[in-house]
């Protein structure tokens, strides 16, 4: 899908949200996605009840507004960078929905007088997780709370499994991926037969009773029973509660902890907790040719670039960042890295972050949705590229971004800088209704 060629204006500003419709007038749009958002009324109206939901989060919760405003700014940009990746609003309608209705959910959630079990244990607790790089569920070991996790007890085969199973479990072993095997929670009664494949890592797993030798298969949780990709999962004890969980983590910005509590005879219904953390930018690595030897003062220059593109990831953030451009020597590198075997050229094989040899064991190659600015360094208008980390389809939070200039009619590679994005401290969590289980 290729990115969408306009951005979603002030109208969108934090403190401004739609009431009951576009939060602009329409009879004014101007811009492409302005007049495609006043022509999807679900959208409008969901950006609406959005507007009604954080100002009713502002006003019963006072002592969270500077939190709320800032997660809001955070949300915002997550939006917009999704809508990017949509060629038209009717593209994405389904999509955008669904993120309006997660956040309403979460900002309603706020409002919970009590939490649901075991994250009642917790609630007490989230001031005291680490303020960088928190990690759900192991970290709040580190805030006095009771909890222990589940050890994963790899299988080289099936006649490895220590138990006697039953039918259901029979099967399973014989369905294992190569990367398997089951729980070893002490003391718990429960376990579960698990194993992970595909490029997604999707988790397959079939938890068990375990009654003297024998492994007795049970139903499975929801969160566990549509075979989810890309998560964590795993038990846990946690303030005497034995639970079947899986953690959500692929963003800086947020974390989903669902979970479901073994009540002595089957998995009781799940339960989901939304954490939400500021993030911080720091520069990784760096390079300049001709030596690709560090360069301090284009890392700098990319940390301001990745900055301002980090509060609005959308076309046209960066196009007036850096003062004095020569717009047509602009124009001809975008040309050019346009052409074919260019940076940009769709029809090539999508570049790998030029000059820096190593940034550390992290996703260095470009997608084809690079966004394309004009940057001035060293005095030479240059066109700079900036992106996540992918590696095929994967795609990290970092920012990737790199300077390039037209010589004797080719591009070559000036500098690159590779730039993390960083879990920073919590800044609010709210249990939310769980989502269905999803099928792949």
């Amino acid at each position: 899908m290729r990115k969408w060629q306009a951005g979603l204006g002030l109208a969108l500003a934090v403190l401004a949200p739609w009431a009951h419709g576009a939060g602009f007038d329409c009879a004014k749009a101007g811009t492409a996605v302005e007049k495609a958002i006043c022509a999807a009324p679900k959208v409008s109206a969901a950006d609406g009840q959005l507007g009604e939901a954080f100002k009713a989060a502002l006003k019963g919760h006072p002592e969270l507004a500077d939190a709320l405003k800032l997660d809001q700014r955070h949300w915002l940009a997550s939006r917009d960078a999704a809508l990017s990746t949509y060629s038209s609003i009717k593209e994405a309608e389904s999509s955008v929905l669904s993120l309006y209705k997660s956040r309403i959910d979460f900002l309603k959630g706020l409002d919970a007088a009590s939490w649901p079990k075991p994250y009642a244990a917790l609630r007490p607790v989230l001031a005291k997780l680490p303020t960088s790089n928190a990690k759900v569920p192991a970290d709040f070991a580190k805030t006095g709370v009771s909890i222990t996790l589940s050890e994963d007890v790899q299988l080289p085969d099936a006649k490895a499994f220590p138990w006697q199973p039953d039918a259901t479990l029979r099967e399973a072993l014989k369905d294992m991926d190569s990367y398997a095997g089951y729980r070893k929670l002490e003391g718990s009664p429960i376990s579960s037969l698990w194993s992970m494949g595909g490029t997604a890592h999707c988790w397959t797993e079939t938890p068990f009773r375990i009654e003297g030798k024998q492994a007795i298969a049970v139903e499975a949780p929801a969160a566990w029973s549509g075979g989810d990709c890309m998560t964590d999962h795993g038990m846990a004890r946690i303030a005497g509660d034995i639970v079947a969980y899986v953690v959500g983590d692929g963003s800086a910005d947020e974390v989903t902890f669902e979970t479901s509590v073994w009540d002595g005879k089957t998995f009781a219904a799940d339960h989901m907790l939304v954490f939400r953390f500021d993030h911080a930018l720091s520069q990784v690595a760096s390079a300049c040719a001709p030596g690709k030897s560090p360069c301090d003062e284009f890392a700098t220059v990319a940390l301001t670039a990745a900055t301002r593109y980090d509060r609005s990831p959308q076309p046209g953030t960066l196009d007036t960042a850096f003062a004095s451009v020569d717009k047509a020597a602009y124009a001809a590198q975008l040309k050019a890295a346009r052409g074919a075997n260019g940076p940009l050229d769709k029809d090539s094989e999508s570049p790998e972050l030029p000059l820096l040899d190593d940034a550390g064991g992290r996703m260095t190659f470009y997608s084809h949705d690079a966004q394309p600015f004009p940057v001035v360094f060293r005095g030479e208008t240059l066109l700079g590229l900036i992106d996540h980390g992918h590696v095929g389809w994967r795609e990290n939070n970092d920012w990737m971004v790199s300077a390039w200039r037209l010589k004797a009619g080719k591009l070559e590679p000036v500098a690159s800088a590779y730039i993390a994005v960083n879990r920073a401290k919590l800044l609010l969590a709210a249990p939310v209704p769980a989502p269905p289980p999803e099928t792949h």
